[in-house]
């Protein structure tokens, strides 16, 4: 996988470019699934280096609008997040509550089939 270029040929870690996308992705590896308002606090608080309780509600409320509109969108649109609207939940694709549900589908029994009793 290349790295992006600047203008002047640089190249840039992803985590330059996307600081806020960086910190979503490292943040779910942690927890694998989180309320958006969850990790708006978050990445937040790793953005601007200082615990939650010295941010205002406003800063949060602004990492929060982020996310909803481009960060969170961008990376389900590459497949690497799932977001459910109705829980309002942000996940690691393939970890979200839909995908974590048990499906017995796949299930094969390893019992010894019982001989018939013909």
């Amino acid at each position: 996988m290349t790295s992006p270029k600047d203008a002047e040929g640089g190249v840039h870690d992803l985590g330059d470019i996307y600081p806020t996308r960086y910190f979503v992705m490292t943040i779910l590896r942690e927890h694998l699934t989180l309320a958006l308002a969850d990790l708006a606090d978050e990445v937040a608080v790793r953005e601007h280096d200082r615990p939650l309780t010295e941010l205002s509600p406003e800063v949060v409320l602004d990492h929060y609008t982020a996310l909803y509109d481009e960060h969170v969108p961008a990376l389900v649109d590459v497949g690497v997040l799932t977001y459910d609207q109705e829980t309002d939940t942000v996940a690691l694709d393939g970890h979200g509550p839909k995908q974590t549900a048990l499906d017995e589908s796949h299930v094969v029994s390893y019992a010894p089939e019982r001989p018939s009793e013909e």
